[in-house]
């Protein structure tokens, strides 16, 4: 985050921790099973070594001008990572979590990320009628302006920035609410889920790329977001959508902007009584994605982790000799006539990146 963002975030926003350095790609890390007693420090360094080598390998898989979104829900089901490769929201998630671990920012898997992402920007805009409704009218238009705009900050590209998110940011900042809130014609239906994850990743992603400048419309956005915690602790998701996912996008925004509020305990308390007592968590128990996204969520509320559940949770997390299994991750997208679409974004890779950003939350203590 820039230094001028600081401000008022000196003691709220995360500080970035000191990352893990990847294993040489060259001697792999033993292959370790779910039920092998390795050690804290043995079990993440197989997790960083594998997860690395094949996110690296995943990210160079790029067709040009391949298509960029996900298939359909119980449509068509090819092999779920060809289908990543042309995946943007899952190239940016790549590119995020290769970050994690400190690979740099001009890593070739990283500039290609960003290249993709330029050509994409540039399609859309050119496609998109003139006017100030071009821009973000649609709730999966504004949860892809967050996502990008968090990867741009986070690699420090003010000029990128500034040339694909903040037109569209001024559009649709200018109709913000007096009190800082996002518009209402931004979210049509401000009580679905997916909206409520909009909201989480773009006001988080302006407090990473500024929190002084847009001081009043974080706070603002992460007090909608407490609003909107469900009564068992966590936030509500779509039909057949893992609910860990909006909780923690919830808890990763408040857990660095209002971490005392009372909603951040209550939700910890929520994923401690989810969790399957030597499992993790998931309706079936041993589920890599759903175990992640509920670590990152927990570290991202600051809760200190017993040692016996985070090595449950590595355990969980670690990789079998087949790699990591194909979860579901659905999201809303629309589809050029603005329809809503709900789109699995899952894979094996998504599945690698969670796990390792979850073992790296782990090992650090923090959640980004």
């Amino acid at each position: 985050m820039p230094t001028s963002g600081r401000g008022a975030f000196e003691h709220a926003m995360p500080v970035l921790p000191a990352p893990v350095r990847v294993p040489s790609l060259g001697t792999p890390a033993p292959i370790l099973g779910r039920d092998a007693g390795s050690d804290a420090r043995t079990a993440h360094a197989a997790i960083v070594s594998r997860a690395t080598a094949l996110l690296l390998a995943f990210a160079v898989e790029e067709t040009r001008e391949a298509p960029l979104l996900g298939r359909a829900h119980n449509g068509p089901a090819p092999a779920p990572d060809l289908l990543g490769a042309r995946d943007l929201f899952v190239q940016i998630l790549v590119a995020d979590a290769l970050l994690d671990i400190d690979l740099d920012a001009r890593h070739p898997a990283i500039e290609t990320r960003v290249r993709q992402i330029v050509r994409h920007r540039r399609a859309v805009d050119r496609a998109r009628p003139a006017g100030a409704d071009r821009y973000y009218d649609l709730s999966g238009d504004v949860d892809e302006l967050a996502q990008i705009l968090l990867l741009f900050a986070r690699l420090s590209r003010r000029d990128l920035i500034a040339a694909h998110c903040a037109p569209p940011l001024a559009v649709l900042l200018a109709y913000a609410e007096a009190d800082g809130v996002l518009p209402g014609w931004v979210l049509p239906n401000s009580a679905a889920p997916d909206a409520v994850e909009t909201i989480a990743s773009l006001v988080y992603a302006l407090a990473r790329w500024d929190a002084r400048r847009f001081l009043g419309m974080i706070v603002a956005g992460a007090r909608w977001v407490a609003d909107r915690q469900q009564p068992d602790g966590g936030w509500a998701a779509a039909a057949g959508a893992d609910p860990l996912y909006g909780t923690w996008l919830a808890l990763r925004l408040l857990g660095a902007v209002m971490p005392n509020h009372p909603v951040v305990a209550r939700a910890a308390q929520f994923l401690h009584a989810t969790r399957r007592a030597g499992r993790g968590w998931g309706i079936d128990g041993d589920n890599p994605l759903a175990t992640a996204l509920a670590v990152l969520a927990l570290r991202a509320s600051r809760t200190e982790l017993p040692q016996a559940l985070a090595r449950e949770a590595r355990a969980v997390l670690l990789p079998d000799a087949q790699g990591w299994p194909a979860r579901p991750l659905l999201r809303f997208a629309r589809t050029d006539a603005g329809l809503p679409m709900l789109v699995d974004h899952g894979g094996s890779a998504v599945t690698a990146l969670f796990a390792l950003k979850a073992s790296e939350a782990l090992e650090t203590g923090r959640s980004t």
